[in-house]
Formats: structure tokens, sequence, C-alpha cells
């Protein structure tokens, strides 16, 4: 009886064990979703998921892998997505560029989460201005339009002459009306509108896209 005994309690034990270890495991999870939404709120990612958690933090953080979203398949159908972080001469974090391969073709948006603001064209810096502590004040930017130009080259480099659709996206916050560039230049809040009118001219079935995808690095799940 008292060996019976002893088995008990220590599988009663190591349930508990488990069950603390999971919590805490799942509030570390809810923690650090509660840090990263005040960043995400902000940025260009409530225009391409659905919703933070599910949508977006899970996918990226848990099953690390955020090609695919709810909120677009919804809207444009099958598609994938791929991220690059493009870096200056001096290898710093100079632009954050999203690609998405969809049914109508490939379009690339250059985004950019700030506010104020901005002035600059296709060449040099862009110029940023807003007011801090009731002062006026600019600081020089990265120019998206550069490093966008790059990436498109690239592609071409990878994906041949198929013709690739391309845009500039920045926060609602940032006045845009001093920016004179080749490329289309939106507010995040445009961005659907930008999605559903792409079309290349050619259509991509579901083996096409997903073989862009991991021509551009992206891997496909079974």
């Amino acid at each position: 009886m008292l060996k019976l005994t002893e088995a008990a309690e220590s599988s009663t034990n190591t349930t508990i064990f488990i069950y603390v270890i999971f919590s805490f495991m799942i509030l570390i999870f809810l923690f650090r979703a509660a840090l990263g939404y005040r960043h995400y709120k902000t940025s260009i990612f409530p225009h391409i998921y659905d919703n933070y958690l599910l949508d977006y933090y899970y996918k990226l953080n848990v099953f690390q892998d955020a090609s695919v979203s709810q909120l677009l398949k919804k809207k444009i159908g099958y598609h994938r997505l791929v991220y690059a972080n493009i870096a200056n001469k001096e290898g710093k974090l100079a632009s954050h560029i999203l690609t998405l391969i969809h049914g109508k073709g490939i379009l690339s948006i250059a985004y950019l989460s700030s506010d104020g603001k901005i002035s600059g064209g296709d060449s040099g810096f862009w110029n940023i201005q807003r007011e801090e502590d009731g002062q006026k004040k600019k600081y020089r930017i990265e120019n998206p339009a550069v490093y966008l130009k790059e990436y498109i080259s690239h592609l071409h480099q990878v994906l041949g002459d198929r013709k690739i659709e391309s845009v500039i996206a920045v926060s609602d916050g940032c006045d845009i009306s001093d920016v004179h560039s080749s490329f289309k230049v939106v507010n995040y809040s445009q961005l659907d509108e930008v999605i559903a009118q792409t079309d290349c001219g050619y259509g991509l079935n579901e083996t096409e896209i997903d073989e862009i995808f991991k021509k551009l690095g992206g891997k496909t799940r079974n």
C-alpha cells in the first residue's frame, strides 16, 4: 500500500510540475505578445494579417512561418509572402521589403513605419519633419526608393524578365505630399486597394507561386 501511495504521489507531482511549466510558457508567450502589440498596431502588419495573436504573432514566433495571411487569402486567394531586410553600405538595416506572390503576379512593397512630413525623391536621403516638445525637428532617413530599385533588380536576376509591380508604403501618420518618386507612394490604409488592383498581366497557379517563393528563399511546409 505504501509503494502504491508513493507512486501515486510521484505521478501527481510530475503532473503538477508539467502543468506549472506549461502555464509558465503560456504566460511568457502572452507577455511577449503584449509587448509586441504596441509596435504591431502602428506597422504595416494589421493591413496584411487578419489578427495579431493568431494570424501574425503565433505564426511568426511559434510556427516560424508567416508566409500565408488569412486576410489576404480571403481577398486574393492562394499566395505567398517573402520578407527581406536590406542593409546599407555600412551594414546597418536600411529598408524592409515585403514581396507578395499571388495569382495575378508579384508585388514588392517597401514599407516604412514612422510619422511626420516626408520629403524626397528617387535618390539621396529622405527627410522627415515632425513636432517634438513643441518644436519642429527634421531628421534624415534612408530612402526606401533606392533599396526598392536595387531589390527589384535582384528579383529580375532571379526570376528573369517577368513583370513585377512595386510600391512604397508608409504609416498613415506620414504626410507624403512632398515625396516625388517614380515609385507609387501610399499610406498603409491604401494598401488594400493597391493589392486588389495588382495585375501583372499573367496568371500564376499554386505550383508556380510556390516555385517563385522557394527561389526567393522561402520554405514550403508539407
